[in-house]
C-alpha cells in the first residue's frame, strides 16, 4: 500500500525508447546543435589549468523522491532506468560497489559575493564517490564516501577540502516492522545563499557536522506508524571577512536533538493522510554570544496532510502545520510561532518531462546576533525533459524570503539555472551548468546584496 517500489522491465523501456524514437528525426538535429553549442561555451572557459569539479546544481532535480513520498506510481525523468546506461558496478561477493569520479571546471563572476568589488576566477574541481552496499534478500548495509577537492585559478583563500562518509543499516525484523540505522560525518561549505551566512566573506564558512540517527516503520493492513530519534553536533571554523576581521564562529557550536512521531492511514494505493508530531532540542556549547545569553531552545511542530500519487498524473505531499520554538533565554529572545506549509509535487505532462514544485514555509533556529528565529519562505519550480534517450535537461528556478521578526529585517533570494546531463556510455558522461542567483538582504547585520554567475562544465566516470 505504502512504499512499494518500481522496476522497469525490457517492455516498458521499449516503449520509452519507441516514443523517442518516433520523434528523433525532429529532435536529433535541434539536441546536436543545442549540446555542440554548450560544450562550445563552457570549452570557451577552460583555462590552460586542469579541469575538475562537479558541486551540485545551484538547485535540484524535479524529481525528489523518498519513503515517504513515492508510492511507486510514477516514476520521473531523472529516475528512470536506463539499461544501456546505467552503471553496472563491481560485485564482490555480496555487495555492489559503484565508484565515481567527477572533474570539473567551474566559473564564478563574483567571487566574494561583493558587488562593491567584483571579482571572477575560474576554479578546478577533484570530486571522488564510492558506495557500496549490500545485495541481500533481507536486511541491508550501505556504505558511501565523497570528496570535493576544489581550487581555485587567482583567489586560493577560496580553495575547499570538503567530504562525507555514510554508512546505513536497514533491519526487516518482520515483514512489516523495518529498524533503520544511519551514522554520517561530513565537512561542509556554507552556500552564500543560506540562512545564516552574512554574505562579505573572504574566505568560505565551513563547518563539521556528525549524525547519528534512528528510524523505525511499521506497517499493517492500511496504517502505517514511523517513529525517528537523532542526535546532531556542529562545529564552526573561524571567518575573515571583507574589512580582515576575522571571526570566531565557536557561537554556532551546538547538539541537537529531536524526534518525529508520524501515523498514516491509506484510503486507496494513490491516497492516504498523515498527522506528525516533531519535537527537537538545540544545546549550544557557550553560554553567551556577543554579550547576550546563548540561544537554547525547544521546537515543537505539528503537521496534517495527505500524500498522493496518481499514476500518469502527478505524485506529491501537502502538509499545513503549526511550529512553536521557545528559547530558554526569553527575556532576550522571542518565543515564535505560526503557519508552517510543506508542499512538493511532480507533475507528469508526459513521459518526457516533469515538472517538479516546491512550497515551504517553517520556522528555523538562526545563528545572527540578537534574532532567535526565522521564517523561512520560498517557492521553487524546475522542469526535467529527456532531450534524448541519454540527454536531460534541467531549468528551474526559485525565491525565497527570510524573515526575521526580533530584527524587522529580512533577506529576498532570487535563483535561476539551466544544466544538461549526457550519459555517452555506461562509464563516461557529460555535464554542463549555467546559473544565477541574487542575494538582497533588507537590514542591519544581514551583510551586502549581491549577484553571482556560474557555470561548470563536468566530466562523469563511473563504474
Amino acid at each position: 500500500m505504502f512504499s512499494t517500489s518500481r522496476t522497469w522491465d525490457a517492455d516498458d523501456m521499449t516503449g520509452v525508447r519507441s516514443i523517442t524514437q518516433t520523434r528523433a528525426a525532429s529532435r536529433h538535429r535541434t539536441a546536436a546543435l543545442w549540446l555542440r553549442g554548450t560544450l562550445i561555451a563552457a570549452s570557451a572557459l577552460t583555462p590552460a589549468v586542469a579541469a575538475a569539479q562537479t558541486s551540485s546544481l545551484l538547485l535540484p532535480p524535479a524529481t525528489t523522491s523518498g519513503d515517504d513520498y513515492d508510492r511507486g506510481h510514477n516514476v520521473g525523468v531523472v529516475e528512470r532506468g536506463r539499461p544501456e546506461y546505467d552503471a553496472l558496478g563491481v560485485r564482490l561477493g555480496s555487495f555492489i560497489v559503484n565508484p565515481q569520479l567527477n572533474t570539473s571546471i567551474g566559473y564564478s563572476d563574483n567571487i566574494f559575493n561583493d558587488n562593491t568589488n567584483k571579482k571572477s576566477d575560474v576554479y578546478t574541481s577533484f570530486e571522488p564517490y564510492v558506495n557500496v552496499a549490500s545485495d541481500w534478500s533481507v536486511h541491508q548495509l550501505r556504505l558511501t564516501g565523497a570528496a570535493d577537492i576544489r581550487r581555485f585559478a587567482k583567489q586560493t583563500i577560496r580553495n575547499q577540502d570538503a567530504w562525507n562518509v555514510q554508512g546505513s543499516g536497514r533491519i526487516d525484523v518482520t515483514r512489516d516492522l523495518t529498524v533503520r540505522l544511519d551514522a554520517q560525518a561530513d565537512r561542509t561549505y556554507e552556500s552564500p545563499f543560506s540562512a545564516d551566512v552574512v554574505a562579505n566573506l573572504i574566505e568560505p564558512s565551513r563547518y563539521l557536522r556528525t549524525f547519528l540517527g534512528t528510524r523505525t516503520s511499521y506497517d499493517s493492513g492500511r496504517s502505517r506508524v514511523i517513529g525517528t530519534i537523532d542526535r546532531t553536533s556542529y562545529e564552526f571554523s573561524s571567518v575573515r571577512f571583507a574589512d580582515g576581521l576575522i571571526r570566531d564562529q565557536r557561537y554556532r557550536d551546538r547538539v541537537t536533538y529531536a524526534g518525529t512521531g508520524t501515523y498514516e492511514l491509506g484510503f486507496s494505493p494513490s491516497l492516504s493522510l498523515y498527522a506528525r508530531l516533531e519535537a527537537d532540542r538545540n544545546n549550544y556549547g557557550l553560554a553567551q554570544a556577543f554579550g547576550a545569553p546563548n540561544r537554547d531552545s525547544n521546537g515543537y511542530r505539528g503537521v496534517f496532510g495527505s500524500n498522493f500519487d496518481i499514476a500518469g498524473v502527478a505524485r506529491g505531499t501537502v502538509g499545513i502545520g503549526y511550529s512553536y520554538r521557545k528559547f530558554d533565554a526569553s527575556q532576550t529572545y522571542r518565543t515564535t510561532s505560526g503557519l508552517s506549509v510543506e508542499a512538493r509535487a511532480d507533475w507528469f505532462p508526459s513521459e518526457l518531462t516533469t515538472v517538479g514544485i516546491l512550497l515551504q514555509r517553517r520556522l528555523i533556529d538562526v545563528d545572527l546576533s540578537n534574532a532567535g528565529s526565522s521564517w523561512d519562505n520560498r517557492i521553487r519550480v524546475t522542469v526535467d525533459h529527456e532531450l534524448l534517450y541519454n540527454l536531460i535537461v534541467t531549468v528551474g528556478g526559485e525565491v525565497s524570503k527570510r524573515e526575521y521578526p526580533e530584527r524587522s529585517s529580512s533577506t529576498q533570494v532570487y535563483r535561476a539555472e539551466v544544466g544538461s546531463r549526457y550519459q555517452i556510455t555506461r562509464w563516461l558522461g557529460l555535464d554542463a551548468n549555467i546559473g544565477y542567483g541574487s542575494n538582497k538582504p533588507s537590514g542591519v547585520g544581514l551583510g551586502n546584496p549581491f549577484d553571482e554567475l556560474r557555470a561548470r562544465f563536468s566530466i562523469r566516470i563511473r563504474r
